[in-house]
């Protein structure tokens, strides 16, 4: 379903669109996490990586809860944002060797996670009330 699909007639089916979106958008950090834990080499950024991977098994349940509230079953939709933004990550970390950069590049891309998901949470709230 694009942007423009027929399938978004009114905010409701923009709503749950956007909700599938990041239902996607977590599925997708999940998996991608334990990759950056394992390329990580400061001992803080690992353990940051896996706080963060325990918050978005987190948020996958609450947008789960939402699906329920709201009454639609629980898919995703493809976001090829967050794919951007996770292959980036891994192409710029691939073949760094120095261990500060290597870190540097992978705190920038969990940067850019970070952002996406607050976009869309801030964008679900607002829709929401």
């Amino acid at each position: 379903m694009g942007f423009f699909s027929k399938d978004i007639k009114t905010l409701d089916d923009l709503f749950v669109h956007t909700l599938r979106d990041i239902y996607y958008a977590e599925k997708q950090i999940e998996k991608a996490l334990p990759k950056m834990i394992d390329k990580a080499t400061d001992p803080q950024l690992k353990a940051g990586f896996e706080k963060h991977l325990d918050q978005t098994r987190g948020h996958i349940e609450r947008v789960e809860e939402v699906f329920e509230l709201h009454g639609v079953k629980a898919k995703e939709v493809n976001c090829p944002a967050i794919d951007g933004i996770l292959e980036e990550a891994d192409d710029v970390s691939g073949d760094v060797d120095d261990k500060e950069v290597l870190d540097a590049a992978l705190i920038a891309s969990a940067q850019a996670v970070e952002h996406y998901e607050m976009t869309r949470y801030g964008t679900l709230i607002t829709w929401a009330k």
